[in-house]
């Protein structure tokens, strides 16, 4: 007989089974922690592919499922098992992807706003960082939460608090970089020449490069 094959996974099947290695878990409470934990910071995906993918799990037996009252009402609860533990050890000693990818609609808009008006090049920047400083606060106000709660969750640590310093610092950049962004433009405007535009466009490719040679010393 020919051998079966593997389960094809996503770095999503992987998270949910890195929660459930945690303990047992519904459907509800990962997507709970898929949406509201530094999951979504770095693996950010919509609650229907979160309630879906714990039946291809258990389709592949790499979890089991058990029906149980909580409050007189029925609820499913999925365990991992031994098959499902030992795929998960085996990702996480893989070394498929490290690179840290960005996606941000309005950063297209940027690379792309000669084609508008520094009108509305400027409205986008305003937009990003109100939305910035909007995630800046919540990002502190759930941190103090969790240290004033005096009980810093057992469950990933260290790792749940050094990978939030990475998100702290790119808030912190993306905050800076919004500030930055909107003084230097801030003179710009449709009727300058396309040698004052490019002059000003070499000056922050100088200016980035400084920081980044500075960076690696």
């Amino acid at each position: 007989m020919p051998t079966p094959k593997p389960p094809k996974l996503t770095p999503t099947s992987y998270a949910l089974l890195g929660l459930l290695a945690r303990k047992s878990q519904t459907a509800y409470e990962l997507n709970a922690q898929m949406q509201y934990s530094s999951i979504r910071v770095y693996w950010p995906r919509v609650e229907s592919h979160v309630y879906t993918e714990p039946k291809k799990l258990l389709r592949h037996e790499l979890v089991i499922q058990r029906q149980e009252k909580l409050n007189g009402r029925n609820r499913t609860l999925y365990t991992i098992t031994a098959k499902g533990r030992e795929a998960l050890k085996q990702w996480l000693r893989s070394d498929d992807e490290v690179e840290l990818r960005m996606q941000a609609e309005f950063m297209l808009k940027l690379v792309l706003a000669d084609g508008g008006t520094m009108a509305d090049a400027r409205q986008t920047l305003e937009k990003s960082l109100l939305c910035t400083q909007n995630d800046l606060k919540l990002a502190i106000a759930g941190i103090q939460a969790i240290l004033s709660n005096g009980k810093i969750e057992q469950d990933g640590a260290p790792y749940n608090g050094i990978i939030i310093n990475l998100m702290a610092d790119i808030l912190i950049a993306r905050y800076r970089w919004g500030k930055y962004a909107l003084k230097t433009t801030q003179d710009v405007d449709n009727q300058m020449s396309a040698e004052e535009k490019t002059k000003l466009a070499k000056s922050a490719y100088a200016d980035a490069l400084a920081k980044m040679e500075e960076a690696l010393q």
